[in-house]
């Protein structure tokens, strides 16, 4: 078995880097066949060889009795450690998190003498992999014809599969954990497998497909790519609702929803601190949530959507508040308004799920209070107009103004009796 790697040599003894830097080699395992002896069995002897730029015959290291110790805890991270008692070298190796493991576990049987394919490599006459011959990480696939009928290299950093008709994402490609971005825009995808949310992907490009159809989205919950997406693309997918569960991206830089249906952006949209870009162009939305003033965004993109005006009704409402919203609030909104306020942490484990939840993505009132719409009355749309004070570029249409929507705590805090004596002012 050979593998391409990046290897620094480290003398034990001496701790002389024989090599002062990591460079691009070859290392390779095999048997070694000896010479007959008097009754005419051959010996194999397990054997390493080690090829650089600076030594194209290779170091060869004896593999039986001779490995002083195999340090693998950063292997999934691609990096290992090979001892060697003769000479006394420690070989640091870097590579490839799958090849890596395969070489590993060569390593392995050959010690346990165990026969094995990677094991068939006649040593004695191995050579360096040539330069050209590095691994794929980058793969195009412009139409259908250029589907890879034998599978995806497993080596994949970057697959984008274009115009190609795709109805369903194989499992081969959820299973490349190498992969970071991933395009596959312009086919009829109605659904995302789950085993997605297992990649660590920071791009995804979904656009012009047909995932508003069953609104599945419980592949965004996967632990990985939802701590590593950083941009998003789900443009021309027909959507009626933004994905609840994309507010959990909390990584998100960059979320693309230009030509969808949406009416709405949820309040819990201000979980996503890290936004930088939002695109939702040509959408029918009628208004934005006031949390979108939570935001430090680079660009908001509101072009071309249906804002209405302002709702001279929910303001009348406001000023008919009765005496029913003075009803203390339940315990766990006081519990969380408790938390926020004190800013308490939030260790896994000692605050209950739900009550993270709600302290993460419930709607804040204009006042800074925790809220919940515990009615619709409490729900107020379009009787405010945002500031856009951490916005720095703003697109949308001139002839509409952009209202936002509100939940007020009740008619006791001060952001109510502001909006009160606004709205008589408006009125009079």
């Amino acid at each position: 078995m050979k593998i391409l790697c990046e290897v620094q040599v480290v003398n034990r003894t001496t701790q002389a880097k024989r090599t002062p830097r990591p460079v691009k080699s070859t290392l390779a395992i095999g048997y070694k066949q000896s010479a007959r002896d008097a009754n005419g069995n051959t010996k194999k002897e397990l054997e390493m060889v080690l090829f650089s730029g600076q030594n194209k015959t290779g170091s060869r290291y004896k593999v039986r009795d001779n490995i002083h110790a195999v340090h693998t805890k950063f292997v999934l991270d691609g990096k290992a450690t090979i001892g060697f008692l003769q000479p006394p070298e420690n070989l640091l190796i870097k590579c490839d998190p799958i090849q890596l493991k395969g070489f590993l576990q060569t390593l392995k049987l050959g010690m346990e003498g165990k026969e094995a394919i990677n094991l068939r490599l006649n040593i004695a006459a191995a050579t360096a992999i040539p330069q050209k011959a590095q691994p794929q990480v980058r793969m195009v696939v412009s139409k259908r014809s250029e589907y890879p009928i034998k599978g995806f290299p497993r080596t994949l950093k970057s697959l984008t599969i274009n115009n190609s008709q795709l109805v369903k994402l194989s499992f081969e490609v959820c299973t490349l954990r190498n992969l970071t971005k991933l395009d596959v825009s312009g086919n009829k995808l109605t659904k995302i497998p789950p085993e997605l949310g297992g990649l660590a992907l920071t791009s995804l490009h979904l656009g012009s497909n047909c995932l508003g159809e069953l609104n599945d989205w419980c592949w965004l919950r996967g632990t990985r790519l939802s701590q590593s997406l950083g941009e998003l693309d789900l443009s021309s997918n027909g959507l009626t609702q933004f994905p609840a569960p994309l507010v959990k991206l909390e990584r998100l830089v960059s979320l693309n929803l230009n030509h969808n249906l949406l009416i709405r952006l949820p309040f819990a949209i201000r979980r996503l601190q890290a936004l930088r870009k939002l695109h939702v162009c040509s959408n029918k939305l009628e208004s934005l949530p006031a949390a979108i003033g939570d935001l430090h965004i680079d660009l908001l993109d509101v072009w071309g959507n249906c804002f209405k005006a302002f709702n001279a009704d929910a303001a009348q409402q406001l000023n008919r508040q009765s005496v029913v919203a003075n009803t203390p609030p339940p315990l766990w909104l006081k519990a969380a308004r408790a938390v926020a306020n004190y800013k308490l942490p939030l260790p896994a484990g000692s605050v209950p799920a739900v009550l993270i939840e709600l302290i993460c993505e419930a709607p804040k009132c204009p006042c800074g209070q925790l809220c919940y719409a515990l009615s619709k009355e409490d729900l107020l749309q379009r009787v405010v107009q945002p500031k856009f004070t951490n916005i720095k570029n703003l697109t949308y249409s001139r002839e509409h103004q952009i209202y936002a929507d509100v939940v007020i705590c009740g008619p006791g805090c001060s952001a109510t009796v502001q909006l009160k004596a606004l709205f008589s002012l408006m009125f009079t």
